[in-house]
Formats: structure tokens, sequence, C-alpha cells
């Protein structure tokens, strides 16, 4: 990938960091579309327009920030692999890799359960990963959509939990009010499918919670008070290709 698309890339979520909070984001999501179409093609663009399809308006937004950063990721690993072509940038201007699927860092998105979070991080820890929570990295003056990009980075996988931290439903009907995710954990579930494709994100579940109505293909564990989840999401990682200590899954 030039050079030229990848900096014009970085541009582009460098602007979405602005629109988060307020913003035009469908003429920013139409921008970007129209820009991978002319320089990756029109297959590439169209991946990028269903992500709008899938989640609503903020979910897709993240979810179509995610995979820019996965596109850079993919452009700045080919231009380290063919230094020394006329398309390629001098290696010192390269930048570290914003997703790695070599990486053995997995990132935990979580809403309020500590039980989870926790027992989660020190399962990933004993199976010789590395969990990244997001609020024990530090912040070096940086927004938060700032910093979760900055800590979501160069990660192989990343694991969603979803508890029942919030209650929604139809507007009008209160009496059919289910369980949710708070919505930083969908934004960011949206975020991670983009960014690493279903294969590498992991959605844990407890407390009988309403599921996200368009996240289909990716995978649902739930988490169980007798552990059978830490085998199947070791069974995740293995499929990921992403090699683990078992003599952890013993002592766990």
């Amino acid at each position: 990938m030039k050079s030229s698309v990848l900096n014009q890339l970085s541009l582009y979520v460098s602007e979405s960091a602005d629109l988060v909070m307020s913003g035009d984001k469908t003429n920013w999501s139409k921008k970007v579309s129209t820009f991978l179409e002319s320089t990756l093609g029109l297959e590439e663009a169209k991946t990028f327009q269903d992500l709008d399809d899938d989640w609503n308006s903020e979910g897709a937004f993240f979810a179509q920030i995610g995979r820019l950063q996965g596109l850079i990721a993919q452009g700045e690993a080919e231009t380290e692999n063919n230094l020394g072509s006329d398309d390629n940038v001098a290696h010192s201007d390269i930048q570290q890799s914003t997703s790695n699927s070599n990486s053995r860092k997995v990132f935990i998105v979580h809403g309020h359960d500590n039980e989870a979070k926790e027992g989660t991080a020190r399962f990933i820890e004993k199976i010789g990963l590395q969990p990244i929570i997001l609020h024990e990295q530090a912040s070096s003056g940086q927004t938060i959509i700032e910093k979760f990009e900055t800590h979501s980075g160069d990660i192989g996988f990343a694991i969603v939990l979803l508890t029942p931290d919030d209650f929604g439903g139809v507007a009008g009907a209160p009496e059919v009010a289910k369980p949710r995710a708070r919505q930083n954990v969908i934004l960011e579930l949206g975020y991670f499918i983009g960014k690493l494709g279903r294969s590498r994100v992991c959605a844990l579940h407890r407390g009988g919670i309403e599921f996200p109505s368009d996240y289909q293909g990716v995978l649902y564990v739930e988490f169980d008070d007798a552990g059978a989840w830490r085998m199947k999401l070791a069974q995740e990682f293995i499929e990921a290709k992403i090699p683990i200590e078992l003599s952890g899954l013993i002592s766990s």
C-alpha cells in the first residue's frame, strides 16, 4: 500500500476523534468510502459501507474507525516487508503497526462487573498472554478516544464482557426492558470487529442480557460459574493461531 494512501487513512482516523462527541459522522463515512473505492477498490469500499448496515449510527462509526486502523496496520506491515521498492517509505518513517496478528496482547472491554473483569484478566495472564485494560494504562494527556486508539493498537485479540450493567428497551414500553451491556461496551465491540475481524473477537456474557440484534457471526461464550468459559476461550486463541501456555488451563 502506497505511503500516500496510508497517510490519508491516518488523517481520516485523526478526524474521527473530533467527531466522537459531535460532528457529521455521515459525511465523514461517505468521504472515506469514496476514497477507499478510488484507491483500494470497490470491494474494500463495500466492506466499509456494510459496517454501517450492521450497527446503529454510533456503533457503525466505531466499527468503521476500527476498519481503518486495521487497514493502516496491514499497509504498514506490507511496507516493512517490502522495503526498497519505489512505493515504500523509508524505514525510519514507518510507525508502529496499529494491530498485530502475532501480538500476545489481549484487550479486555468491560463494564461495571469487576469480578468478570479481574477473572478474565487473571486467566489471560495464566495462559501466557498480556491483558490490556484501558483504565490501567497511562493517559499521557490524551482524550478518551485517543487513549483508546493508542492502547488498542498493537493487540492480537479482543475480549468483550457483556454484563447486565444497564436496562433498556423499546421507548414507551418500560415493562419489557431487559438487562443490557453499557453503551461504551457495545461501541467498542463494533470497533474491534472492524479492526480485527470477527474471528479475533470473543464476547463473554452473563446475567441474561439482551444481545445486540445485528451482532451475528461473532462468538458468544457464557461466563459461567463452573469455569467452562476458560476452555472455550482458550480454543478461540488456538483457532486464531495465538500461542498459549496450556499449563495455565490446569491451574486456572
